[in-house]
């Protein structure tokens, strides 16, 4: 059996980690200790090792946060959880006991009542070990029938979804423009399943950009129901997925935190592919889709109102212990003679742009097509600049975009869409 990880922890605050450090130190035999500020790294720990006790930190005690866990408890159950948190701010009873949780720190707490608490922790796991162990071996006939059982879960993909958050705090700044053309370069590029989900819940603009019809949206999608996410997906015709958003505003009100949070992972499963256009806010819904993102897409452009609130977001992922290995930040419809320049935003921010594009009238066309520019104009230079930056932004997966249809004609277009008109018979009349 592979050795267990004694103790993770999942939290993004300086000063539970400074109390779990000393406590560790003092317990006999130091187990090891591995720290992650993503859910997705803990759920990665997890396959790849057994874990003996969870320690889930104060940025985790969100309704979404403890769902996770929740998941997390009902697939090991053997793991101890370990809640810590201040008392104002901790979990009802019932969503304790729904987590698993056989501890709780109660914050701010000296070293002495961490080092009991996963003391006590450590003990149950050895505990269960025992329970473990002494179960009865599966009788060789149950396991004979149990691998004639025929399997009835679709094929998905072997791994999650390679997940893209596009974001910014300003409205305008063309979230929804580079989110499509990402979903287009990734499926033309890379011939694999790409998914599209608006998160901009009141007022998603994804369908009226890529004039889509779409039977249902995320309101209508549960994901505890086999086959749904794929019944409430609209195809586009550049070879992606598009969930969209609800048709009304008033209907965003029955899509709550935790339900989103179930979606984005549910589709997840079921694509190579998934990016997430939002709305320019960090309500928990947009924090959801950062918990389980590898990248975060942020843009802004050359004016002081988006300069300045990116500025502020950046802080705040900064007090969100938001890490920003995966951050990258775009810079979009740049012009000269504006009254500073992108390299000005760049002292401001005290990091470069990772992904510069220029102001380019053909977007507008493409919008008006129903196409992502990328598809509809690919020699143009924000199409050719996209490509380049995307495969910058994402290492390791190469984007391309197909060759352009021939240009015909003038007359070939104009009578392209002309058909013959049926003339009624005088019967008909």
């Amino acid at each position: 059996m592979t050795d267990p990880l004694h103790i993770v922890v999942l939290d993004r605050t300086d000063s539970l980690i400074r109390g779990l450090a000393k406590a560790v130190a003092a317990l006999p035999d130091e187990p090891d200790v591995q720290v992650f500020t993503k859910p997705a790294e803990v759920a990665a720990a997890f396959a790849a090792y057994p874990v003996a006790v969870l320690v889930v930190g104060p940025s985790e005690l969100t309704a979404a946060g403890m769902r996770r866990v929740a998941k997390l408890h009902l697939e090991h159950p053997e793991t101890v959880v370990v809640v810590a948190g201040k008392v104002a701010e901790l979990p009802a009873p019932l969503t304790l006991v729904k987590a698993g949780a056989a501890e709780v720190i109660k914050l701010p707490a000296g070293p002495a009542t961490i080092r009991r608490a996963l003391q006590s922790a450590l003990t149950q796991w050895e505990a269960r070990q025992v329970v473990v162990e002494a179960e009865p071996e599966e009788e060789p006939e149950a396991a004979a029938y149990a691998e004639l059982e025929p399997e009835t879960e679709p094929a998905l993909p072997p791994e999650p979804a390679v997940t893209i958050t596009v974001a910014s705090a300003t409205g305008g700044c063309g979230k929804t423009f580079l989110a499509s053309n990402l979903a287009y370069l990734l499926a033309a590029g890379t011939g694999k399943r790409v998914a599209m989900v608006d998160l901009d819940l009141q007022f998603g603009e994804v369908v009226s950009m890529l004039q889509l019809h779409p039977a249902r949206t995320i309101v209508d999608l549960d994901p505890d129901v086999e086959g749904a996410v794929e019944e409430c997906m609209t195809p586009h015709k550049g070879g992606f997925d598009v969930l969209a958003a609800p048709r009304d505003p008033i209907a965003a009100d029955s899509v709550t935190p935790d339900r989103v949070a179930d979606i984005l992972l549910a589709v997840r499963q079921r694509y190579d592919y998934l990016i997430i256009d939002t709305p320019p806010s960090l309500n928990e819904v947009v924090l959801s889709s950062f918990d389980i993102s590898e990248h975060l897409i942020v843009l802004a452009t050359l004016d002081v109102p988006s300069v300045n609130n990116m500025r502020v977001f950046l802080s705040t992922l900064d007090r969100l212990k938001i890490p920003h290995d995966g951050l990258h930040l775009v810079l979009n419809k740049a012009e000269k003679n504006v009254g500073f320049s992108g390299s000005d935003v760049e002292q401001i921010l005290g990091r470069p742009w990772d992904l510069v594009l220029p102001y380019d009238r053909e977007v507008s066309r493409a919008v008006n097509l129903g196409l992502p520019v990328t598809e509809a104009a690919p020699d143009t230079d924000v199409s050719r600049q996209l490509v380049a930056g995307i495969s910058k932004i994402l290492p390791g997966i190469e984007v391309t975009t197909p060759a352009p249809p021939p240009r015909r004609g003038f007359f070939a277009r104009l009578f392209a869409d002309l058909k013959p008109r049926r003339v009624a018979t005088s019967e008909e009349k």
